[in-house]
Parts: C-alpha cells; structure tokens; sequence
C-alpha cells in the first residue's frame, strides 16, 4: 500500500495524543437502560445534541448499551464531538474502536477539515493508508483541500494526485474539482488548466473552481474568459470573478460586475455582499454603499456580525463614521471583528477617544480582544495625540492579553512617538527591534514632519541595510530637505533619482458620476472629455490667480 510523502515537521503521530475530555462512566447515564431501540433514541438524541455534557451522558448510555463499537453511533459521536469543537474527544472515541472502517476515516478527516486541523486531517489520511484501505471519492477531495488550505501542492499534493490515478479516481468531478482547487490555490496555474482540460465532464464548481484559480494567480484576463465561457454561473461563480477584479487592484470593474449580476437575476449571498462593500470602500464611493446596504434591507439580507463588519468598515472608509456607528449599534450579535471594524473606523477619522471607549465595551463584553484589535486602539491613539494612553495599551498586550507585538503594532507605535515629536524614543524602540522597512518609514514621516534632517540622513544609511533606495524613500529625503530650505540637497537627491531611473509615479484620482467612474492621472489626455477638462482647469487657474491663491 503506496504511502503519502510528508515534508512538514508538524506532522508527527505524536500530535495525535488527546489533551481534554475523558470517555465517560456508564454511571452517568441519564437515559434508562434500552434494547434494540437505543441505537435509533441514541442517533437521534445525537443529532440534536447540543452541549458536551449532553454529548457525555449519550456517549455513556451508548457504552452501558455495548453498543460502543457499533460503527453508525461512532459515526455520529465524532461528527457531534468535532460540531461542538471536541477534536481530542473525537480522537479518544476514534482510538478505542476495535476496527473502524472507511466511513469512520473519513468521519475524521472530514470534521479535521472543518475545523480547520489541516495538519491532523492528513495525518488521519495517512493512518487510514497503513491500515490497509483505499481511499474513495469522498476522502481525496477531503484530503486534497487540506493540502490546499496548507499550501501544499509540491510533495503532499502531488503525491495525492498519484493517488487519484492510482485509485481509479481520475474521472470523478468531484475529486477532479478537489485538484483544480489545490493547483490554484497554491499558484501552480499551469497544472490547474491541466487537470481543467482532462476532465470529462465538467459542472458549475469545477468552471469556479477554474475561475478561482486564475483570479488567485493574478491571471484577470484569463479568468474572464473562462468566466464568459461558462455555460452556467451561480452566486459563487459571480464572487469568484468580482473578487479576481478587487484582488487585482480594479474595483471600478469589481462594481460594474456587481451590476452585471443584477441583470443576469442572481441573488447575491452573504460573501458577494462583503466583496462588494470591499470594492465600494476600496474607492470611496459612498452613494455605491448606501445603495446596497439599501439593497441588503429590501431583499432580506441579513444584518449578521459578517455583514454588519463589511458595512462599517464601508462607511468607515466612504467618510461616513456616523452610518457606520449606525450599523454598528443596530446589531444585534457582534463579534471581535465587529469591533475592531468600528474601533479602526473612529482611529482613522481622528476620533481616539470614542475609539477607546468602544474597546473599553468589548472588553466588558469578555470576547477574545486579538493583535488587530490592539492593532486598531493604537493606531486610534496615534490618530488622536493620545501618546500615554498608547504607550499603556502596548504594555497591556503582553501584561493583560498575552498578546506578542508584531512589527505592525511597532510600526504604530513609532508612529505614535513621532507625531508627538519624540524621536529619540522612537528611534530607540527602532533599534530594539531591528530594521524594518515599515517600521522605519513610519519614523520617516515623523522625521519630515519635524524637519530632522539628521536624523533622516542617519534613517537613510539604516534603509539601505534593507534595500536599494526606493523612489519613494529618495523623494521623502528629498522632501525633508526642501522643508527645511536646504535646497542643493534636495536638487542632489532628485538628480541621483533621475539619473537612476527612479522617478516618483504619477499619482490618481476617482470620481463617480452618476453610474459611471472617471480615472484621472496627472498630465493624462486619454479621458474622452480631456480637452474640456484642461480649459476648465485653465479657467479655475486664472480665477485663482484673479483671488490671490
């Protein structure tokens, strides 16, 4: 029996060793003693179970029953262990079976998968090679999406393809789909219009899948024409292709495609409606985000944690703090990430304070406060001048969260330090932690805002550990420069740019009229109206002019 290469150190057998939850004592059945009907009270009382205490107390009439090695109950308590986030119970339940079958292998790898234990469902997929059977078509798919989720297409996956041809698998849609997944989802594109071409038969998942796999690997234009190739697109075809455009950097066709949808009669899910708010904050548009938040109210679009994160952070960007606050307190259930939307919402719009106060709600809420959560009340700190208030919450990371600071939440600090113009602290927390190009360009910003060219020219020699000079760390240092009038300076640097190629690119502007959004680019003449522009420009100039401005 073939066995499956694993490269990755993690995964060891050891791992497998359960932490928590003990198999229980008969004596603490709650059920009286049944006959032949337990099996059928058992699996149903297990489908509705709800708690693991209540899980215990079925597990313990199953045993006083003996009906502990019968495989359909085994089933059902390892799929009910892993729904109520038991993995170690699931295992212990698993390991006492006498001679578990293909269905209970599966049971395992598929509740691994679901909870996202990527390493142990291949480890489970190993044990069911050496026990002596043949993965089916419900297993490799299974398999192959862990592989996927661990990017590991290279050794294990393709080790798992072997498997597929071995096995007899190759015609499967759905095993084939599992595959086009995997080479898509770890940027191996060539061999996912492989696998595309050699299938047979082809439904809507393997044309998304298809779609996905271009999109991810920055082929836009080829997902589109796969796209517009489909003979049939569902929801999840339309998400796949709106995310490709925001992925790529192109909202304005992320939102046209959004619009397309419309026309075609498909209602959007709960995920488009995210990838969409996504793109309309991306640019700005407002008017675009209303228009589907009033979308959501009159085709029944729930307002969920999900949803309601992707409007605030919407309105948040679009410059609107009071519609997010809105959103925010109009729902009903918030998770973490609710309020990490709403405390970097009030961060960027200056409002420390109010920020502060909302981390202070989650807090009392006892949810799990996580690195974006702190990320955010420091960035609110920064934002609003609110240097000790900042300078506590870093401390309180390690001190009241356990939290590690990651160079994001150094970044902000620094940023934090400089604004308040003390440089030397900051450039001491610098040097505590090592050059970072991030880290360093946040303390750069402070450096032009307090004219410290020393310092600048000394932040200089430690980005050039990192890299060559960019264009835009020369244009900083060229700026700082002419702040403080050292003109010869400036015109040195912006020479050496010049002479190396490196000039500042041009910069960009959006507008949105009516349906419809206008690019502009400096010294740009390929709008249709550009002539109209330009001698409306020259008119403002010398209005302007005529003003004194």
């Amino acid at each position: 029996m073939a066995t499956l290469p694993c490269s990755s150190p993690n995964l060891h057998l050891s791992s497998m060793a359960p932490n928590s939850g003990a198999i229980p004592n008969p004596s603490e059945a709650l059920i009286p003693t049944a006959s032949k009907s337990t099996e059928g009270r058992a699996s149903s009382l297990l489908q509705s179970c709800s708690s693991f205490s209540h899980l215990t107390q079925i597990h313990a009439q199953i045993i006083r029953s003996s009906l502990q090695q019968n495989h359909f109950l085994a089933a059902k308590l390892v799929s009910s262990s892993f729904s109520l986030g038991r993995h170690s119970y699931a295992s212990r339940i698993f390991a006492q079976l006498r001679k578990p079958d293909l269905f209970l292998f599966n049971a395992m790898i598929k509740g691994f998968v679901s909870a996202a234990a990527h390493h142990e469902a291949l480890l489970y997929y190993l044990i069911l090679l050496q026990s002596g059977f043949s993965p089916d078509a419900f297993t490799l798919p299974l398999a192959l999406k862990a592989c996927s989720k661990l990017s590991a297409a290279a050794v294990e996956g393709r080790a798992l393809h072997g498997h597929v041809v071995k096995f007899g698998l190759g015609f499967d849609v759905f095993v084939q789909t599992a595959l086009l997944d995997l080479y898509g989802s770890c940027g191996e594109i060539a061999d996912a219009v492989k696998t595309f071409d050699r299938m047979p038969e082809r439904d809507v998942a393997a044309w998304n899948a298809m779609v996905s796999a271009c999109a991810r690997s920055g082929s836009v234009s080829l997902a589109e024409k796969v796209f517009d190739e489909m003979p049939l697109r569902n929801v999840s075809s339309w998400t796949a292709m709106i995310g490709g455009f925001l992925n790529s950097g192109d909202p304005v066709k992320a939102i046209s495609a959004f619009r397309r949808m419309q026309l075609d009669g498909i209602q959007p899910d709960k995920m488009l409606i995210a990838t969409i708010l996504s793109a309309i904050a991306g640019i700005g548009s407002l008017s675009s985000g209303r228009w589907v938040s009033d979308y959501m109210k009159k085709n029944g679009i729930l307002l969920d944690p999900f949803t309601g994160t992707a409007l605030i952070d919407m309105y948040s960007k679009c410059g609107s703090i009071r519609d997010a606050m809105s959103v925010f307190r109009a729902l009903r259930s918030k998770n973490t990430s609710c309020y990490n939307a709403m405390i970097f919402g009030l961060a960027v719009h200056g409002m420390g304070e109010e920020a502060i106060g909302i981390f202070k709600e989650l807090e009392r809420t006892k949810m799990e406060i996580d690195d974006l959560t702190m990320l955010a009340v420091l960035t609110a700190c920064s934002h609003s001048g609110l240097v000790e208030e900042g300078m506590r919450y870093f401390r309180m990371m390690r001190e009241a969260f356990s939290l590690e600071p990651k160079i994001k939440h150094y970044g902000s600090v620094i940023d934090l330090l400089g604004r308040a113009g003390r440089l030397e602290e900051a450039v001491e927390l610098v040097g505590s932690i090592g050059v970072d190009f991030a880290v360093v360009g946040a303390l750069a910003a402070a450096c032009q805002k307090h004219r410290s060219t020393k310092l600048a020219d000394r932040l200089a020699m430690r980005m050039t550990e990192l890299s060559e000079e960019s264009s835009g760390f020369l244009v900083w240092r060229a700026s700082v420069h002419a702040a403080n009038g050292e003109w010869e300076e400036a015109a040195e640097i912006r020479r050496v740019m010049k002479e190396k190629g490196r000039e500042k690119g041009a910069g960009c502007s959006l507008i949105e009229v009516g349906d419809k959004f206008h690019w502009f680019v400096a010294a740009d003449h390929t709008h249709p109206r550009s002539d109209e522009i330009y001698s409306k420009l020259d008119e403002l100039y010398d209005v302007m002019k005529l003003l004194g401005a």
